[in-house]
């Protein structure tokens, strides 16, 4: 007798739950001679290869379940280590390696550059909605904007701002000048409306806003010995459906962006130029003896408005939400700086940036007041603190 037969014998036993009268009757053999083999497998050490079919089941069940909860820890693992990519791993090892190579352009100089000691001047650039179109017939003609046209109120902007620095104040100084990058500083594909009207695809447009900012900067640069860039990004340039809490800087196109600007000008040896890139929504900064907070304005703890008085409620109150919360743990603020709202606003504690892009189909949609496409400058002194403020006029053109 084979070992092959008394294993059968053996796993009959396990099929039929024990009955050796029903697993002889299921082998076709005797009772007396099933017996007989199960003691010559018994002395042999002979053990069941074969699990009964309730075990069987039982355990393709766990198996199974055991399988489901490796896959969830799996992707629990990989969500972890998603949220442990923090802000300082992705500028060290994503933009360590980045070998982009930008376009370096050169706008000429103001004239008649000049040294003395007015303030500070800051200059706000927000909301630029780069690689958007508007088109003008869709707004009776009040704006028009593309990227040919963002180039050029960029290059207005930061021209301006520089003679209105330099040329038309008494003594001007040329020490110091604070940049500030306050977020949406591109469409992006949040709504689909604007991934089927936008210029270009997202990343086409970031490399091209990236080229154009350096330029800027390097305009300014030029003419001042210190250039302090502070940085916020806002809710337009986001890769994720809703806005979110956590992670909201990683996930971020402006706040890539600003990591290349700063990447690109540590290569490049200007150590007159500095970068304040938070991860948080806000930035404290005190210029002088002037205590501002920046932050682009869409995480102010209010929202709404109506049509009698537009965003100045929800941005009044908003701002006071801000000032007295960060009282609480002896933060003072003397204004709030932001933009996102998309019109220029000075309140007695706020100071409200406006768009580069200008009056579009949304607004026009909404009824919103139409002003003409501009951001925003002014001076802080030591003594004094806000001094001098304007408006600066991007658009030679509008018709607003």
């Amino acid at each position: 007798m084979t070992d092959h037969t008394l294993e059968e014998a053996v796993n009959a036993l396990v099929l039929a739950k024990g009955n050796k009268a029903k697993a002889a009757r299921e082998l076709g053999i005797a009772t007396s001679t099933y017996k007989d083999q199960l003691l010559q497998a018994e002395k042999l050490g002979l053990k069941p290869t074969i699990l009964p079919p309730d075990i069987a089941t039982e355990m393709e069940s766990l198996k199974l379940q055991h399988l489901s909860e490796i896959r969830e820890l799996k992707n629990k693992l990989k969500a972890s280590q998603r949220e442990n990519l923090t802000a300082d791993a992705v500028r060290k090892y994503i933009y360590g390696l980045n070998d982009f190579e930008p376009a370096i352009r050169k706008w000429d100089k103001p004239a008649n550059v000049e040294s003395g000691n007015p303030g500070t001047p800051i200059v706000l650039l927000s909301d630029f909605h780069w690689g958007e179109v508007v088109r003008a017939e869709q707004v009776n003609g009040l704006n028009a904007f593309n990227l040919e046209i963002a180039h050029k109120r960029l290059e207005n902007c930061v021209k301006k701002s520089i003679d209105l620095a330099v040329n038309h104040m008494v003594n001007p100084a040329n020490e110091s000048i604070v940049l500030w990058l306050g977020g949406d500083m591109i469409s992006g594909d949040i709504h689909t409306e604007l991934q089927d009207t936008n210029e270009m695809p997202v990343m086409a447009v970031l490399h091209d806003l990236f080229e154009h900012l350096i330029t800027a900067i390097d305009a300014y640069a030029d003419i001042f010995a210190n250039v302090t860039i502070v940085c916020n990004y806002g809710n337009h340039g986001r890769n994720t459906f809703r806005p979110r809490f956590k992670m909201a800087a990683e996930t971020s196109f402006d706040w890539h962006l600003y990591c290349m600007l700063e990447k690109h000008f540590k290569a490049t040896g200007a150590d007159h130029i500095e970068f304040v890139i938070p991860t948080g929504f806000d930035i404290l900064f005190p210029i002088h003896n002037t205590n501002y907070l920046f932050t682009h304005g869409d995480r102010i703890g209010t929202g709404g408005g109506n049509g009698i008085i537009g965003a100045i409620g929800p941005i009044a109150r908003g701002t006071q939400k801000v000032i007295q919360t960060y009282a609480q743990i002896n933060q003072h603020i003397d204004f709030v700086v932001m933009g996102h709202w998309h019109q220029h606003l000075r309140l007695p504690n706020a100071m409200v940036n406006n768009t580069l892009k200008g009056f579009d189909e949304y607004a026009m949609g909404l009824r919103f007041e139409p002003t003409p496409p501009a951001q925003s400058m002014w001076w802080t002194h030591p003594k004094w603190g806000v001094t001098f403020e304007t408006q600066i006029w991007v658009d030679d053109t509008s018709t607003l």
